[in-house]
């Protein structure tokens, strides 16, 4: 006997089974197919993951038969929107409550489903107000964990009521997996480059340092290429509109190198606290404002400039030697973006390096300053030398020592003009030149020791005479007799028993003031000349005593011999006559 046939109603159910079959193979096939391709853009491009989650959102609305589907991240208090697909309207930024189904999924780390959320005003009740504002209904939600962690969630929503089904629940948290794994990238990603960012800006840090030492190197002297080259990289690196180096100069502070669009002031008092550069280097600290704009209060000419030039953040490092503040340098920014902690280090890198500079500089100029005392000391030295050489060699004259000293005392204290003047007959007359032309020396007439010349007033009062700048001296109006050859004149007398004997007088053509060491100098040549005028007249004395007694030995002489012709020709009177005519025209120099 064979089986009977299967009632019809067993028939149909087994068709029924084989489609739902075909219906979750396809359903299956379709979401391996939307993970694979999730999972390809993920790999493919790890600088470019907001595909990815345009295309996870995407894929869970379409394939949990949702109305949209948003994915959030959890940023401080708030979840921030990443992605979202669908008609609905979502929220870019909401608050991380318990009263948000999206809120308390990651707070509770767990998946949240919930039927009608506008009905569930008790449990929700932030949650309520969002849906009957957006018009949704059911909301499904399932956090994103990465560590034990959530890192953000993704929820999908539909405008009626009708729950999600347990496999579009499991799809949705496969789609979360693969939100983190995305997110994950994300975050590895931009580490990576955060640190390729910091290796580079470091590199960069480096060589602009090293190049900032080099151009020390090179200019050991020479401060303002120094400025020029920390100024323009400080700049550049700390991304800032203009930089400045500005020193101190007693109770001021004067700019002494600047780059970029924003004027800066020339000098300023240093002592004004309402600027930040002053106040900078007052403290001898760092002054960093967000928005000078905003602090009038404590700066109150800083706002003025600020509001007046456009700018808003100000950085000012100060220069700082042997504990002393000596400048500062400053960046500024036109909008308010403050400068970083990596900027602020490198700018007082740039600050040390300046004062470095500066330190190498003065060192150098000592060295020199050193080095040109002691060659100004030999060249002096040599000098004092030659002229006593003049004078001992020429004991009886006057002029080739006079000449020499002019000479020398014009050279060495590098006068454009010098003459020496001597007292005769109650004036002092020229004795010596160098470097007059003909014509203005045939000017250089006697002066008498009075006011209205320099050589005079030198006379006068018996000391040296320094007019700096001889045009505008308030002592006397010499423009007449000056103007037209000098700017700055020196005149040193000459002194013997409380009398100036004679004047050495120099000129430049311009405001230069004669150093201490050449003021110096000339008194001593005026000694040596004091020497040399003594020995002539020494000498001079020793002649005139020697030809005296040297005539009363001729006259002696003669008398003995005229008597020795009288006492040998006692009888004769002729041979007497013609010695005594003889001896009186040679003694008496007669023709």
């Amino acid at each position: 006997m064979g089986l009977p046939l299967p009632p019809e109603m067993s028939t149909v159910s087994g068709d029924q089974s084989v489609e739902e079959l075909r219906c979750e193979l396809a359903e299956a096939r379709e979401q391996q197919t939307a993970t694979a391709e999730i999972l390809r853009v993920i790999s493919s491009s790890p600088m470019h993951l907001q595909r990815a989650y345009a295309q996870i959102a995407a894929s869970a609305a379409r394939l949990c038969d949702a109305h949209d589907a948003t994915i959030f991240r959890v940023d401080g208090n708030f979840l921030r929107r990443i992605a979202s697909h669908g008609p609905t309207p979502q929220d870019a930024t909401l608050p991380l409550k318990r009263e948000l189904v999206t809120g308390r999924a990651v707070l509770d780390l767990r998946a949240i489903h919930v039927a009608d959320v506008q009905a569930d005003g008790k449990e929700y009740p932030v949650g309520r107000e969002n849906a009957l504002r957006l018009g949704h209904r059911t909301i499904l939600t399932v956090p994103l964990i990465r560590g034990g962690q959530a890192i953000g969630v993704i929820a999908i929503r539909r405008t009626e009521v009708c729950r999600f089904t347990d496999r579009q629940i499991d799809l949705l948290k496969t789609f979360a997996n693969q939100a983190v794994i995305a997110i994950e990238n994300t975050r590895l990603f931009e580490a990576e480059q955060a640190r390729t960012k910091e290796l580079r800006e470091s590199l960069e840090y480096q060589t602009a340092t090293s190049d900032v030492l080099g151009i020390i190197s090179r200019s050991p002297c020479e401060l303002q290429p120094v400025f020029d080259g920390i100024v323009t990289t400080a700049q550049r690196l700390c991304e800032a509109y203009d930089a400045s180096i500005v020193l101190r100069d007693g109770d001021r502070l004067k700019l002494k190198a600047h780059v970029g669009p924003i004027p800066m002031r020339a000098e300023w008092p240093l002592g004004n606290r309402g600027l930040v550069a002053s106040r900078s280097v007052m403290d001898k600290t760092t002054i960093h404002v967000h928005d000078l704009a905003a602090r009038g209060g404590e700066f109150p000419e800083g706002r003025e400039d600020a509001l007046k030039l456009g700018f808003r953040s100000i950085l000012a490092v100060p220069l700082v030697l042997k504990g002393e503040g000596i400048g500062t340098m400053i960046v500024r920014r036109f909008e308010v973006r403050p400068f970083s902690d990596r900027q602020i280090a490198l700018l007082a890198t740039f600050a040390d390096q300046a004062v470095i500079a500066i330190e190498n500089t003065r060192l150098f100029e000592a060295e020199q300053a050193s080095k040109r005392e002691l060659q100004e000391s030999l060249q002096y030295q040599t000098a004092t030398a030659e002229v006593l050489s003049v004078i001992s060699r020429s004991p009886s004259q006057l002029q080739p020592v006079l000449d020499a000293i002019t000479q020398t005392v014009a050279r060495l204290c590098q006068a454009d003009y010098a003459h020496f003047r001597l007292l005769r007959d109650g004036a002092y007359h020229v004795a010596s030149s160098n470097n007059y032309d003909p014509l203005t020396l045939k000017r250089l007439t006697p002066i008498a020791p009075r006011p209205g010349s320099i050589t005079g007033r030198v006379a006068l009062e018996c000391k040296t005479v320094h007019l700096p700048g001889i045009l505008t001296d308030a002592t006397g109006d010499y423009s007449r007799q000056y103007g037209e050859i000098a700017r700055t004149g020196l005149g040193v007398p000459l002194m013997k028993d409380g009398t100036a004997v004679g004047v050495i007088m120099l000129f430049r053509k311009t405001v230069r003031p004669f150093t201490e060491r050449q003021i110096a100098l000339i008194n001593t040549f005026a000694e040596q000349a004091l020497i040399a005028m003594e020995n002539t007249r020494l000498f001079e004395d020793v002649q005139a005593r020697t030809k005296e007694l040297q005539t009363s030995l001729d006259r002696q002489t003669a008398t003995a011999e005229v008597l020795g012709v009288i006492s040998r020709s006692p009888s004769q009177t002729q041979p007497v006559f013609d010695a005594i005519v003889a001896t009186a025209a040679r003694l008496c120099h007669a023709e």
